[in-house]
């Protein structure tokens, strides 16, 4: 089986090998658990170390807010642009449609041909859909004015956008991160509820305390086509970027 090696210290070993190529991988956690420094921490290592192109889609943050992010593990986003090995797009989804948002994706995957992508993230298009759920969002699902004779509830809505984003990344044959906010006190793992069911994988970011002390661990739930670890495994952030403490115990 082929494989995407993340690249992240000890994740791959958790991962035996890798994750599955092709594969849409759910990257959930609480605020300040890593995600987005995970994901970019991806695509720079799939640039660096491996050749593979990659694409940062955000609706989180500006592209300056990113750059200033990653270039405390030393990445140098601008670098890797210029050399055509990673593309960034940002969105405000209250400014563009999500009909405008998809072709804009879709355009750039058709262009730029990455073998990685990082959607950042699922949560914020899913609140968004809520808001504005109503015949215009409807329409830019690709349902007809004509055809639309009830209100749909907003949650229909949201789930009716991550089930067409996540199904066009699934055919799209890149293997994706996307990134999603963790719910509190929920027994799901994303905040549209059905994200964890179409991803062909689950890594949770935890933030947890021990003895009064906060420390971060990783989770792998699911990984479709492959054994992995199911263990909770330390990890910590580096100058360099997150790795995973293989072998330690979280308590």
């Amino acid at each position: 089986m082929e494989r995407t090696k993340t690249g992240v210290k000890g994740l791959d070993e958790i991962l035996n090998g890798g994750i599955p190529k092709n594969s849409v991988v759910l990257v959930s956690g609480a605020a300040g658990s890593g995600k987005t420094i995970f994901g970019l921490q991806f695509l720079v290592n799939g640039a660096v170390e491996f050749g593979e192109r990659g694409l940062f889609v955000t609706f989180e943050e500006s592209k300056n807010d990113i750059s200033s992010q990653a270039a405390q593990f030393g990445w140098d986003l601008e670098k890797l642009e210029k050399e055509g090995k990673l593309r960034i797009m940002t969105f405000v989804p209250s400014k563009h449609h999500l009909s405008y948002i998809n072709s804009e994706i879709d355009s750039a995957i058709e262009e730029f041909k990455p073998q990685r992508l990082v959607y950042d993230s699922i949560s914020t298009i899913g609140v968004y859909a809520e808001v504005i759920a109503d015949v215009e969002t409807l329409m830019n699902l690709g349902l007809k004015k004509e055809d639309i004779t009830i209100h749909l509830p907003p949650e229909t809505v949201t789930r009716r956008a991550v089930m067409d984003i996540m199904g066009k990344l699934k055919s799209s044959g890149i293997t994706s991160l996307v990134i999603s906010e963790l719910p509190k006190q929920s027994s799901y793992l994303s905040r549209d509820t059905i994200s964890e069911f179409i991803a062909d994988g689950i890594i949770v970011l935890h933030c947890l305390e021990k003895k009064e002390k906060k420390i971060r661990a990783v989770e792998v739930l699911k990984m479709r086509r492959t054994e992995h670890l199911m263990d909770l495994v330390p990890m910590v952030m580096t100058e360099r970027g997150i790795e995973v403490l293989v072998g330690e115990k979280v308590y």
